[in-house]
């Protein structure tokens, strides 16, 4: 017989709203099914809702951005902590600049049900009860031990001497002890300033067209007619939802999109302002230096000299 939480993770999973599964490959004679340190170069691509098939904590090491888990959303920075139980939806919007950096460790549930020693269970599953079917955001926090303990992870992992899967684990136990702290500590954490998950839908159409056919001419008429407006108020309710016009927008993600072809190969920026959108030189050189402060060719020597 199913328990309220079972059935709840196997609906969300069933039916969860406009949602992705993620599944991680099955690692059930392991605490640790995976360590990945990713960092997220712009231009940031949108991220959709999406459940895993584990228990996944995040680490933001650096950027910003918005993180929306379950039904709530928060303004992430370095130091911030997600954690998303199997089956709780979430997704995160970055903004950092030059990139926005996480790591994510993700542990089987059903093996720490088994084998987490006595001494540690009644805190760990008193703190995992409590969100399975929220998850859990922590802000950044000058009184945390959880940097020091993913950094030695992270040592560990790489040194993979023949006693590291062991120690890993226990050092599993020693993190959510921590966040378990934490989130005691601060037993009704705000949710900061608030992030409405609906916020940009009125304008999502256009905001979709612009990542498939920036290389094309992008007309402000088109944008509206996606999104079923009139002009003159598409580009008032772009500027409220955004922060910024139309247009500028769209030459904002061309820019990013050359920053990237810029970092990652060696084709000639008459080439890369093609790619980008641009049919101009000129129109991408102003753009780029407008938005990077820096010309094309200056801003890639300064990434290959880094």
């Amino acid at each position: 017989m199913q328990t309220s939480s079972e059935a709840e993770l196997r609906r969300q999973l069933e039916e969860p709203p406009s949602c992705e599964y993620r599944s991680y490959p099955p690692a059930e004679d392991s605490l640790l099914v995976t360590m990945l340190d990713t960092p997220y170069y712009p231009p940031y691509m949108p991220d959709s809702l999406h459940v895993h098939n584990y228990l996944e904590i995040g680490i933001c090491l650096a950027g910003s951005g918005q993180v929306y888990l379950h039904d709530r959303g928060w303004r992430f920075s370095a130091g911030s902590v997600i954690v998303a139980p199997r089956g709780v939806y979430h997704n995160q919007t970055n903004e950092g600049e030059p990139l926005t950096h996480w790591r994510y460790l993700v542990i089987c549930d059903d093996y720490l049900q088994r084998n987490v020693p006595d001494r540690f269970r009644s805190a760990i599953f008193a703190l995992l009860d409590g969100i399975r079917e929220t998850g859990l955001f922590l802000e950044s926090s000058t009184d945390s031990a959880l940097d020091s303990i993913v950094k030695l992870m992270y040592d560990l992992h790489r040194k993979g001497d023949a006693d590291a899967e062991q120690q890993l684990e226990l050092c599993v136990y020693l993190l959510l002890l921590e966040i378990a702290r934490q989130h005691s500590r601060i037993p009704l954490l705000s949710p900061g300033e608030p992030v409405d998950h609906y916020q940009r839908q009125p304008v999502e159409p256009a905001l979709a067209y612009i990542y498939e056919h920036y290389k094309e001419d992008i007309r402000v008429s088109t944008l509206a007619r996606t999104c079923l407006m009139s002009e003159s108020y598409f580009r008032k309710q772009f500027a409220k939802i955004m922060g910024m016009s139309p247009m500028e927008h769209v030459n904002r993600y061309r820019v990013h999109r050359a920053m990237n072809l810029l970092r990652t190969t060696s084709d000639p920026i008459q080439n890369i302002a093609v790619r980008s959108g641009y049919s101009s030189i000129a129109a991408f050189n102003r753009n780029f230096k407008q938005y990077a402060g820096v010309s094309p060719s200056e801003w890639r020597r300064s990434r290959l000299n880094k």
